[in-house]
C-alpha cells in the first residue's frame, strides 16, 4: 500500500478501559524495576536476564500491541494491532454487533464490536473503535450496511 492510499485511510483509534493501562504498565514498570535492583546489586548474570526481559516486554507490546487502530479505506475494513494488518474486503462483511466478550482480540476496551465476515469463529474479528458511532456510520456507508441501532447487516429493511 502506497503512502497516498494510507492517506486516503480514515483512522480510528481503540478505545481503552482505565483498569486496561495499569495491567499494561505492570509488567515495563516491573521489568526495569528488576533491572535497576540487579544493577546496584551489581550482579551481572542477574542484569543480563533483567535487561533481556525488558527487550522481551518491549518486542511483544511493539509486535503485537500498539499502535491498535482500525481504518476505513476505498476497499476495506483495516485492523492493525503492531506489526500484524488484517484486511477484510467489504463485501465479505455480513454483520457487525457490540459484544463485551473477553476472549484475546486487538482491541484495548471490553466495549467492542464484532465483525463477522465469514462463518465461524476465525472469520470474525472484535475491535474498539473510538468514536464508536462515528466507525458505524462510516463503516455503514462504506460496505453498504444498514444500520439498526448500533448493529449492522446486509439484510433490507
Amino acid at each position: 500500500m502506497s503512502r497516498a492510499d494510507d492517506r486516503a485511510i480514515h483512522w480510528y483509534r481503540s478505545k481503552i478501559d482505565w483498569w486496561l493501562v495499569p495491567l499494561l504498565a505492570l509488567p515495563p514498570i516491573a521489568a526495569v524495576v528488576v533491572s535497576i535492583a540487579a544493577w546496584q546489586a551489581e550482579d551481572h548474570s542477574e542484569l543480563i536476564w533483567a535487561v533481556g526481559a525488558i527487550v522481551l516486554v518491549a518486542a511483544f507490546y511493539f509486535g503485537l500491541v500498539f499502535p491498535i487502530r482500525y481504518g476505513i479505506g476505498a476497499d476495506g475494513l483495516i485492523v492493525r494491532f503492531g506489526l500484524c494488518r488484517q484486511n477484510i474486503a467489504f463485501s465479505r462483511i455480513t454483520e457487525v454487533s457490540p459484544t463485551r466478550n473477553p476472549l484475546s482480540s486487538p482491541a484495548l476496551s471490553l466495549d467492542r464490536l464484532k465483525i463477522q465476515f465469514g462463518q465461524g469463529l476465525l472469520q470474525s474479528v472484535m475491535i474498539s473503535p473510538s468514536p464508536r458511532e462515528q466507525f458505524l456510520e462510516d463503516l455503514a456507508s462504506h460496505a453498504g450496511l444498514t444500520r439498526r441501532g448500533d448493529r449492522l447487516d446486509r439484510t433490507a429493511l
